[in-house]
């Protein structure tokens, strides 16, 4: 659950695709498209993709911008 609009606190381990385009508020597609380009890491437990919260932070710090 966002603390506020810049810091995002994952409460637990791993997050459907559905979960990350409510905490971070990009499209389904977007993550899709990073996991099917091979930029992101996922769980397969079924037919469902699980994204590991490590590698969600890992993700945002290696396209953070700085200005």
């Amino acid at each position: 659950m966002p603390t506020n609009s810049k810091h995002i606190i994952f409460n637990k381990r791993l997050y459907s695709i559905k979960e990350l385009v409510s905490l971070i508020g990009v499209t389904e597609w977007f993550w899709r498209s990073q996991i099917w380009d091979g930029k992101l890491p996922f769980v397969q437990v079924g037919r469902k993709m699980l994204i590991d919260s490590k590698d969600i932070e890992a993700f945002i710090q290696k396209y953070k911008m700085h200005y």
